[in-house]
This record gives structure tokens, C-alpha cells and sequence, in this order.
């Protein structure tokens, strides 16, 4: 799991923005970025200015949000 900010949740897009720490499982830097989701039911878990822990992947070169908790 990887830690973050919620920067935009878009339901209608099934997508959500995370200014993220290191990906490690992606070989990613910092940064802020759109994610699709995996289960559209992911963004009702979250708002704007929520720290989260994710996990995320990249099926068929689409990074993907596959689980999404609030941090403590």
C-alpha cells in the first residue's frame, strides 16, 4: 500500500487524482496523477483533501486503483 492525498474524485470518469508517494511496485517517483479504479463503489470511500493508503496496478497499461482505505 502506498500513501497519498485525494486531489479530484470523478465519479462520472471512474477516476480519482492522488498526489502520491513512491509507487515501488510501479517503479514510480512522487507525483500527482489520475488513477482509474478498478470498482467505481473505491471513490464513494473518499473526498478531496482525504490522506489515503492505496494499492494500485497497471493491467493493459492502464494505471488502475485497486483498493483505497483513509489513513490514520
Amino acid at each position: 500500500m502506498s500513501e497519498g492525498e485525494v486531489r479530484k474524485v470523478d465519479k462520472a470518469g471512474k477516476k480519482i487524482t492522488l498526489r502520491h508517494g513512491p509507487l515501488k511496485n510501479l517503479d514510480m517517483p512522487p507525483m500527482t496523477m489520475a488513477f482509474q479504479v478498478s470498482e467505481p463503489e473505491l471513490l464513494d470511500k473518499v473526498k478531496v483533501g482525504d490522506k489515503v493508503r492505496f494499492a494500485a496496478s497497471n493491467p493493459g497499461g492502464k494505471l488502475t486503483v485497486t483498493q483505497i482505505e483513509l489513513a490514520n
